[in-house]
């Protein structure tokens, strides 16, 4: 079949190749990291985490939006100094964030790691945070361009080397310095992960630098910062960023809670930590492997939606946004039909934890949610309307935290995984009325929902089947679960063709329209 090379699914597909391979590279990181690091480790890098996502929420969750939607509009219209005026004119933006949230980080460290974070050994690893969101700021600027004019190679080009470079530097320096205090031990990833920030901002640089004309023309004179600039950003970036600097603060504040309310009740720090470890830096990665191919579709879609809401050509708003929620059905529910049957032991087996995998039933709930929260949310923010975006992931983060409170003092660790499942829940809820509402979509119940989900269960019970047998009559478990992973791809694709869904022909009308 002739490829639609401008077509969305043409593009998402190979940042989907590349997402598989980040994911892959970074499955084998997290195995190391869990290996070489220890379970106690894994979660004071998961309680580093989020200042890094604050800060990033702070300076650049709005602003990378704001560069891609703007980026599309300025090359449809053959702008390329407009283009270029929303890279530099963004860099000077980031830079006036950047400072205004490094500087508290420099001057009261003890006081974040100890009180804020609640663990005062991370200190030298939160002081490290800073190069390395320095250099990821101007990075996503970079990438966020490249993603509004639909050229992909550059940034699949550089996260394919950061993730190789952080993997490499990361483990190394855990290997060869082998450190035993677990404070020094997290502060030695994140500098695996400046040194991975430095390659990348290089690449991505001297691409956009070399751009040549068919990418990106020359301008002729001086580059100008067009007017009105302020404003087109302000309107996109500033919603979009403030929902998310929430969002960040409730999620960070979620982290900090759940040691707390593990030792409230009874449960040992260490064993408090590790226990938080294991699920947020294990069992949760597992889980959310589909997005591999859920966020680079995201990715392709925010702009031409942007580009369609600009031309008032409501029919493709429609026809992408139906064809975007079927794509991600049909990759939830291959990965429900592998994880519910096979999670806990593909778990276990992988990281070599015997409570990794547990709660898988809640979890894989949870995550059925977020995706379908993350596809509604792009569609909403490329229709031009991140306050509802914006707002629905405001509530998300109140309700998580809310029955985090009320779950994990009673429940154990287990809660965290219902108060996940309940408040991704919410915000999906609002993100589809939204979107039926504004793009005037007409559910199709049959194709979203009734025919992958069917299949899955079949796919699924038939993995069990498999899996239990070969292990009953002495095989490998890591062989058995690998066969079960096959047996339930291929019964799944079996079972769509079944129910109308020919998986070839489905995948020949996305790849050249």
């Amino acid at each position: 079949m002739k490829l639609g090379k401008q077509s969305v699914f043409y593009n998402a597909f190979f940042l989907c190749l590349s997402s598989v391979g980040l994911q892959l590279i970074g499955f084998v990181y997290r195995i190391g990291l869990s290996r070489f690091g220890g379970a106690e480790v894994m979660g004071m890098y998961q309680l580093i985490m989020p200042a890094y996502s604050v800060i990033m929420s702070f300076t650049m969750s709005g602003l990378t939006l704001a560069v891609s939607r703007l980026c599309a509009q300025y090359q449809a219209v053959g702008d390329s100094g407009g283009v270029r005026g929303v890279v530099r004119f963004s860099q000077l933006v980031f830079l006036c964030l950047f400072a205004g949230a490094a500087i508290p980080v420099c001057l009261f460290p003890d006081l974040i790691a100890g009180i804020v974070l609640g663990e005062p050994k991370i200190k030298s690893a939160l002081l490290l945070l800073l190069p390395c969101l320095f250099l990821t700021g101007f990075e996503n600027i970079f990438k966020s361009c490249f993603h509004g004019i639909k050229h992909i190679l550059p940034p699949i080009v550089s996260e394919l080397t950061e993730q190789i470079v952080r993997t490499v530097a990361g483990l190394g320096l855990l290997i060869v310095l082998c450190p035993t205090d677990p404070g020094v031990a997290t502060a030695m990833i994140v500098l695996g992960m400046v040194i991975s920030e430095v390659f990348s901002v290089v690449i991505l640089a001297a691409f956009y630098k070399r751009a040549d004309g068919r990418v990106l023309p020359r301008q002729a004179g001086p580059l100008r910062i067009p007017k009105g600039m302020f404003r087109k950003v302000a309107a996109i970036a500033v919603p979009v960023s403030s929902a998310g600097l929430l969002n960040n603060f409730f999620s960070s504040a979620t982290t900090v809670l759940i040691p707390n309310r593990l030792i409230s009740a009874g449960i040992s720090a260490q064993e408090a930590m590790s226990s938080f470890g294991v699920m947020v830096g294990m069992t949760m990665p597992l889980l959310m492997l589909p997005a591999a191919f859920i966020y680079p579709l995201n990715t392709v879609l925010l702009p031409r939606f942007s580009q369609y809401s600009a031309k008032s050509d409501e029919t493709q708003t429609r026809r992408k946004a139906g064809k975007a929620i079927q794509v991600t059905s049909m990759l939830i529910a291959a990965s429900l039909s592998i994880m519910l049957p096979l999670g806990h032991v593909l778990a276990q087996l992988i990281y070599n934890q015997p409570s990794a995998g547990d709660h898988i039933l809640p979890l894989s709930a949870a995550t059925f949610f977020t995706f379908y929260h993350i596809t509604t949310g792009s569609i909403l923010n490329g229709i031009g309307m991140q306050r509802q975006a914006s707002a629905s992931i405001v509530v998300t983060g109140v309700s998580e935290i809310l029955l985090t409170w009320i779950t994990v003092g009673t429940m154990g660790i287990g809660g965290y995984a219902l108060a996940c499942m309940g408040s991704e829940l919410v915000g999906v809820a609002m993100n589809f009325y939204w979107v039926i509402r504004s793009a005037k979509i007409k559910v199709q119940w049959r194709n979203w929902f009734a025919t992958p989900f069917l299949s899955a269960a079949v796919a699924g019970c038939s993995a069990w089947l498999v899996f239990f047998c070969l292990e009953q009559t002495g095989w490998p478990q890591m062989t058995a679960a690998l066969l079960g992973v096959c047996v339930a791809l291929g019964i799944f694709a079996l079972c769509l063709s079944f129910l109308g869904i020919r998986l070839s022909r489905y995948l020949k009308r996305l790849f050249i329209s």
